[in-house]
């Protein structure tokens, strides 16, 4: 992915129509834990799936999905600049945040990063003992810069990096795609009920 066409949430705005170059979907269903795919759509398809799987329909979730075609592509914004509104509010309301991201390394695996590492340990063993590939710490794709959206919910977050070969197979594989959901929400509502926030 190259620079990004816009600085913040704001210029993106000011350039393209919602509901045709891009579509918001948040839902506060007042939940210590927000899910987000803020690269769905053209970006990096097929993390909204996967996002509205984690979450369920008890936890918060946020999904960017970017219409205006997967040669253009424009509407990416850096999870460090991505401060839309909803997003910040369901970020900055939650205890812990989980992003889904797509990314172009060669393989079938899940880099887990984030500032919240504990989750992320949490995250990583559940994944590895469903059966998925999963490396922590996520050198290249580290995610652990305070002004990262997902770094923004009280107790910070974690940032999954999943290749575009393991996403194609979670949207192939109804069965591999339940396996992965359950060990991410496994490990959230651990985490929660250690905190004492699980509701």
């Amino acid at each position: 992915m190259g620079k990004d066409a816009y600085a913040d949430f704001a210029g993106l705005k000011a350039a393209n129509k919602e509901g045709l170059d891009y579509s918001i979907e948040a839902y506060d269903r007042n939940y210590p834990a927000v899910i987000f795919a803020i690269h769905g759509g053209d970006i990096e398809p097929g993390t909204a799936r996967v996002a509205r799987r984690i979450a369920g329909s008890d936890f918060n979730l946020y999904v960017f999905q970017d219409w205006t075609g997967p040669i253009k592509s424009s509407l990416h914004l850096t999870a460090t600049h991505f401060d839309e509104p909803a997003a910040v509010r369901l970020a900055t309301s939650s205890v812990v945040a989980l992003s889904v991201h797509g990314q172009w390394d060669k393989g079938d695996w899940v880099c887990v990063g984030g500032r919240n590492k504990e989750l992320g340990r949490a995250v990583s063993d559940n994944l590895i003992l469903a059966g998925f590939a999963a490396v922590i710490p996520c050198s290249r794709l580290p995610g652990i810069k305070a002004t990262n959206i997902v770094n923004r919910a009280r107790d910070g977050g974690v940032q999954l990096e999943i290749t575009l070969r393991l996403l194609r197979r979670l949207e192939k594989s109804p069965e591999d795609l339940s396996k992965f959901s359950v060990a991410v929400r496994s490990a959230v509502l651990e985490y929660l009920q250690k905190q004492g926030a699980a509701r």
